[in-house]
């Protein structure tokens, strides 16, 4: 039994010894840079002599440092360090992009697919009395890419981002919490033909002079009473 261990690990020794790491690709290094800033691509330390760097398979110089002056999002791509025979050295997938400053915009076409992804396990709900709803509350808003990060501290008065949804059934809207205690004032638009030619009321509206067979259009539009927040959107018509 003794010899058939000795000779079992040996077997396993020489297999692990014996294999071919030709084939083995360096990893791809990520290099973000800033649109329009100035950036040296090294092949490993700079020094290697008899080498040439690539974008995208075509060969830019031969020279152990690329460097490129004043980047657009033309120069995003990989770019890998060869020697003189083709074989790979290190390969780098630059990144261009934009630094985070505010004021913050995201937009996209309709057309696009977009994900959003949020970190946080839960939500945080921020609960406030009533006779508070004057008062600002701050909120931090911190956006971080790749370049760096800002933050922002912004302050919101509860009341001036009140806006309920349009009214239904000459009503309050399903959705508006508490019609008793918060009260809502509506405003009227009527008219028939042309929608520029509409005549618009608040709280209510008088109309005369209709004619049988006509058509005409009513829509209502909510807000708060003291007049806080936004109007809402007009309801159907």
């Amino acid at each position: 039994m003794c010899l058939i261990y000795v000779f079992g690990a040996l077997a396993i020794t020489s297999g692990v010894f014996s294999q071919d790491t030709s084939n083995i690709q360096p990893e791809i290094r990520d290099l973000f840079v800033a649109v329009g800033s100035s950036v040296k691509i090294p092949c490993t330390d700079g020094e290697e002599k008899g080498v040439e760097l690539r974008f995208n398979s075509s060969v830019l110089v031969s020279s152990p440092v690329l460097s490129i002056q004043n980047t657009s999002l033309k120069d995003q791509g990989i770019y890998t360090c060869n020697q003189l025979n083709g074989d790979l050295i290190q390969t780098v997938s630059l990144h261009l992009g934009c630094r985070i400053i505010y004021p913050m915009r995201c937009d996209w076409p309709n057309t696009s697919s977009v994900s959003f992804s949020d970190p946080l396990a839960s939500a945080c709900q921020c609960q406030k009395w009533g006779e508070q709803d004057s008062e600002p509350t701050l909120i931090n808003i911190t956006a971080i890419n790749a370049l760096g990060s800002t933050t922002h501290i912004w302050p919101i008065i509860f009341q001036q981002i009140v806006k309920p949804d349009p009214p239904v059934n000459w009503g309050p809207p399903p959705t508006w919490p508490d019609p008793v205690k918060f009260l809502l004032k509506y405003t009227m638009k009527f008219h028939w033909g042309k929608p520029e030619t509409a005549r618009t009321e608040s709280n209510k509206m008088v109309l005369s002079g209709l004619v049988a067979g006509r058509t005409y259009y009513i829509q209502i539009s909510a807000k708060d009473s003291l007049d806080d927040g936004q109007s809402s959107e007009w309801s159907h018509r």
